[in-house]
């Protein structure tokens, strides 16, 4: 896990206070991971332009271009004269070596974006959008230096922002980086160190951005076992039935031993998942909300998920009913999978919260710990382009999930595989950040078309993590 930030400026001033580097050695090294970046894209007939603005960001840019030539064919283009210290600093020596300065816009074949970065706090003129656009609509490799421009330091929601295919951030990762909107633009993200070690740099967190090897499969070591050794996976099977199918083929080969699924019987069940009228006396944890649509038997449901001991996994339509208030009064260990819609769905429901899906998307990293910090006994897993685990205040942010992802279906098999987890003794957070990793990383890892990703295929894929 790398812990994620919401502002940096307190890390570099502890680097000048306590590590004694001055602000000339940070951005140096700054430029110097820029320069490599820039590098690896460029051969001797290939040309870069960096587009650097007046701040600090774009002094990291002019720097960066110095850095580079004159071995390689590379420009500065500034819209905007130079009024930070360092940008005049940086100017003056790039100007001192030579460094080619347009007065217009040129094509290239790498574009670097260094106009505003971390600094950006208030909305872009009609300049500096016409020039993102004008960048975004280029042929060429487009890099962006520390946070894309008009990507926002905050919870504000983009509007016109450069589309990099990769970006270079500076020391440490920022929650700008990771909203849901910002995934289209940041492309590939690499943090650059800034004269001294990234674990020296960052400081405690409450958020972190997880890896793959964050992810915990349930391998078997055990050799002297049996079905009961690895749970019971109870589902609750609504009307679209369905839903509840394919939670249970989640759970099922994601290593739950036993799957049943409580309710009518159906032919289209796979024989290795059982069919039940009643809660079976051994299961481990309930899974319930998919395909449950109204009107169901509320005395029903609501014995069957809070008259027992056993946690608990809602997904779906729970989400919309007042049943909810229910579960969660009863203060049952569970795990809450909702996507955006659902989500504000619970905070009406639960907290009184009139909350639009625009609203939440720009301010999901806080809505998602406000939820943790009144429902501490509950793990969230907000749904998304990068989907937000939260749990007692602490935020694990999984960026492995890819479009394929964005068909019905998918969000049941992730329920039955965190069910399947909490079945075999993981605790509720690390189900819901296991089974997360491991959905996401099946949509990379399998090669068909993205469109044509099935739920089936997720379960499937499993097989080959």
């Amino acid at each position: 896990m790398h812990p994620i930030y919401h502002e940096k400026e307190s890390l570099d001033q502890r680097c000048y206070d306590s590590f004694k580097l001055s602000p000339d050695i940070l951005m140096e090294h700054a430029s110097i991971a820029l320069s490599n970046a820039v590098a690896k894209k460029l051969t001797r007939k290939t040309k870069a332009l960096f587009v650097c603005g007046p701040g600090n960001n774009g002094a990291d840019g002019i720097a960066a271009a110095r850095l580079l030539h004159p071995k390689y064919d590379v420009a500065l283009y500034l819209p905007f004269k130079p009024h930070s210290t360092l940008a005049k600093l940086q100017w003056d020596r790039a100007q001192a070596i030579g460094v080619p300065i347009l007065k217009e816009l040129e094509n290239a074949h790498v574009f670097i974006d260094a106009l505003f970065g971390s600094g950006l706090n208030r909305p872009l003129d009609m300049q500096s959008q016409n020039l993102i656009e004008t960048l975004n609509a280029r042929k060429g490799y487009k890099i962006a230096c520390d946070i894309p421009s008009g990507v926002y330091n905050t919870d504000e929601p983009l509007k016109v922002c450069f589309h990099a295919h990769e970006t270079i951030t500076m020391g440490a990762l920022s929650f700008a980086l990771l909203g849901d909107e910002a995934k289209d633009a940041v492309g590939k993200i690499r943090v650059a160190s800034l004269g001294i070690t990234r674990k020296l740099y960052e400081t405690s967190s409450t958020a972190f951005l997880l890896q793959k090897k964050d992810m915990i499969l349930p391998i078997r070591k055990q050799k002297n076992t049996h079905k009961g050794t690895f749970g019971h996976v109870a589902i609750l099977q609504g009307s679209k039935e369905g839903a509840a199918i394919l939670a249970g083929m989640g759970a099922f080969h994601f290593g739950a031993g036993l799957v049943s699924i409580v309710g009518e019987k159906s032919k289209k069940t796979p024989p290795y998942l059982m069919l039940t009228s009643s809660l079976p006396a051994n299961s481990s944890v309930i899974v319930a909300g998919m395909g449950l649509i109204e009107p169901f038997d509320e005395q029903q449901i609501q014995s069957l998920l809070v008259e027992n001991e056993l946690p608990l996994v809602i997904d779906a339509s729970l989400c919309h009913h007042p049943l909810i208030h229910t579960v969660l009064a009863s203060g049952k260990p569970l795990v809450l999978t909702p996507h955006p819609k659902e989500f504000c769905s619970l905070l009406k429901l639960t907290c009184n919260e009139d909350v639009n899906i625009e609203t939440l998307q720009a301010n999901r990293f806080t809505y998602a710990k406000a939820w943790t910090l009144r429902f501490p006994h509950s793990v969230l897993v907000l749904k998304g382009a990068n989907t937000i685990i939260a749990h007692e205040e602490n935020l694990y942010v999984n960026a492995f999930g890819t479009q394929a992802l964005a068909k019905g279906g998918s969000g049941d098999v992730l329920s039955g595989m965190i069910g399947a987890l909490v079945a075999q003794g993981y605790s509720l957070k690390d189900a819901a950040i296991s089974a997360s990793l491991a959905h996401a990383l099946v949509s990379q890892k399998l090669t068909c078309n993205n469109f044509s990703l099935t739920p089936i295929d997720i379960c499937k894929g499993l097989k080959w993590l």
